[in-house]
């Protein structure tokens, strides 16, 4: 299935490679997730579409978001038995360490762990 998805996006921006943009999520169950990112920007905007990523995992801890003043304890709000995995188009907190996906790069995230 990995493959097929990777030939698929691959296929959807070829002939186009410079002018497009395509952030990829597909669900498969409740513990499994393909993401795939082909990001850029459009002509005049300096705004950057890609895909973000991070996982936690206990030992919980605070996370202070960016955008606005608020931080969220999820060792309050977790269990020592759970791994989350954050996909987003931009870090959205400024204590975390948030990992770019690369152009063309197909992860698959399972039970919270990503996977190339």
């Amino acid at each position: 299935l990995y493959e097929a998805i990777q030939r698929l996006c691959c296929e959807i921006v070829r002939g186009h490679e410079e002018k497009t943009i395509f952030n990829f999520l597909l669900g498969c169950g409740q513990f499994t997730m393909f993401a795939f990112s082909w990001p850029g920007s459009r002509d005049g905007s300096k705004v950057w579409n890609g895909l973000h990523y991070l996982v936690r995992w206990p030992p919980f801890s605070t996370a202070v978001l960016k955008d606005v003043d608020y931080a969220v304890d999820f060792s309050k709000t977790n269990t020592a038995n759970d791994r989350v995995a954050i996909i987003a188009t931009k870090p959205l907190t400024t204590n975390e360490n948030w990992k770019e996906f690369k152009k063309g790069e197909l992860l698959m995230f399972s039970n919270g762990l990503p996977y190339s």
